[in-house]
């Protein structure tokens, strides 16, 4: 502690002192001086950055054997010191072709340096006082994209908390993307599909971002939405079991038929809003005993008919039943 008093203590009449003071502001200049003589002489260097070139209007796709630009670069020392601050993160260069006005018919093009010196020392962000490419000429080759709007089908799966479930059958809000790539190829695609996962414990009303599958996409077709918004409309729900009777359709050939049971359960689910809509009176259950159904089974199938739309169907019990034919 007392080490440290000391040294604050010289320090301060070290900086009262006069000649100190002087020395100090004389050592201040020189080094202003070296600065300025310095750096304001001319500097010569290279910077290299990757380049690549789009199309803002996507029509087209480039690819050029000159993914890199080296630049020799003059300018003062100070310019220097600031570009290579700004250039420290290697920016990348990109050029709209849309701005060089090419002929996109040909396919394939020569673009002289002078051409685009300004557009990349514009993409550059700093000053530059003469510039000198790597190249004289880069040679741009392109394919025109093709594009396709295809619809979409769910594959996801949804399973609710009790007593939750979903009203009505899922939404998509997004029904058709937009696929491009090689004609060919593209035209070979019809459907896209979700990726087939399982969303769990669903309790309210939302709205699930679901992926979409490009695994199976071609390479060069791509496919630029990366997933489908989808709506559930979510109710509570309660069961409930009725017993309904047994009718026989196309018995014409076999007047005197007996079902047994005579009689099945039905089990079903419904939203709590739509319970007092039903008329269990309105349901039917039946068999049918033709012919064919008669020779071909032990049993006959139980179907129901005027199930409204907004119940789900657990189950029949029993859902195919015996019968005895009688002469």
């Amino acid at each position: 502690m007392k080490n440290k008093q000391r040294f604050i203590s010289l320090i301060k009449k070290l900086l009262s002192n006069k000649q100190v003071n002087a020395f100090l502001l004389c050592l201040a200049l020189s080094f202003a001086l070296w600065l300025s003589i310095t750096y304001s002489r001319e500097y010569t260097y290279n910077e290299s950055f990757p380049i690549s070139f789009v199309d803002s209007s996507n029509k087209v796709k480039f690819s050029t054997k000159d993914s890199v630009v080296t630049l020799e670069i003059k300018t003062n020392g100070f310019t220097y010191l600031a570009n290579k601050l700004y250039s420290s993160n290697k920016k990348k260069i990109i050029i709209d072709v849309n701005e060089l006005h090419l002929d996109l018919s040909k396919g394939r093009v020569s673009i002289s340096a002078n051409r685009l010196k300004p557009l990349i020392i514009r993409e550059l962000g700093y000053e530059v006082f003469t510039t000198k490419l790597s190249f004289e000429n880069v040679v741009l080759f392109w394919k025109k994209v093709y594009t396709k709007r295809v619809p979409v089908v769910n594959k996801a799966q949804f399973s609710f908390e009790k007593p939750f479930n979903k009203y009505t059958k899922e939404e998509l809000l997004v029904k058709y993307v937009l696929i491009e790539g090689d004609e060919k190829k593209v035209a070979k695609i019809d459907t896209l599909y979700t990726k087939p996962i399982t969303f769990e414990n669903i309790n309210r009303d939302i709205v699930l971002y679901v992926p979409v599958d490009i695994s199976n996409l071609s390479a060069g077709v791509s496919c630029k939405t990366t997933s489908i918004p989808i709506k559930i409309d979510v109710e509570k729900f309660t069961e409930n079991v009725v017993t309904l009777p047994i009718s026989v359709v196309g018995q014409d050939n076999y007047r005197n038929i007996k079902l047994l049971p005579r009689e099945v359960k039905l089990r079903y689910r419904v939203a709590m809003k739509d319970y007092k809509k039903i008329y269990t009176k309105d349901f039917k259950a039946y068999v049918v005993c033709s012919g064919q159904e008669v020779e071909k089974n032990s049993k006959l199938k139980v179907f129901l008919s005027n199930v409204p739309t907004y119940i789900e169907v657990v189950n029949i019990i029993p859902d195919r039943v015996d019968y005895i034919l009688f002469k």
